[in-house]
């Protein structure tokens, strides 16, 4: 039996992360992300930025790093405006903010994003 939940994992554009993202509590972005990261394809097709800027900073992120990984370049519309923020969002408790910025990969601090590495290995 496919449940909502189920229905939400069918992602792999950043356009389907960001819907996906746009549909959940920011609780839950970490694990959706990390999920998005092992099925990420159509990565040079820009999304439209959803007006919550963890999101949109989030799916650049997402896409950024994926592509970085596979290709060694970053989509141009990952570096546009409205892509990153302008402060540093962290999901976790302050206690292990400073892990978290000592092992982000680079290319979700650099969206003002940090989240843990092994954090976005998905299971």
């Amino acid at each position: 039996m496919c449940t909502e939940f189920d229905a939400l994992l069918v992602m792999s554009s950043p356009q389907q992360l960001a819907n996906t993202l746009s549909e959940v509590t920011g609780s839950e972005y970490v694990r959706f992300v990390a999920h998005w990261l092992t099925e990420a394809t159509d990565l040079d097709q820009t999304p439209d930025l959803t007006g919550t800027p963890v999101v949109d900073a989030l799916v650049a992120a997402a896409a950024a790093h994926v592509t970085f990984n596979r290709d060694g370049q970053v989509p141009a519309w990952t570096e546009e405006a409205g892509r990153s923020l302008p402060t540093l969002w962290y999901p976790g408790p302050d206690a292990l903010f400073p892990n978290a910025l000592v092992h982000s990969p680079l290319l979700f601090t650099l969206h003002g994003v940090l989240i843990e590495a092994h954090s976005l290995t998905s299971v």
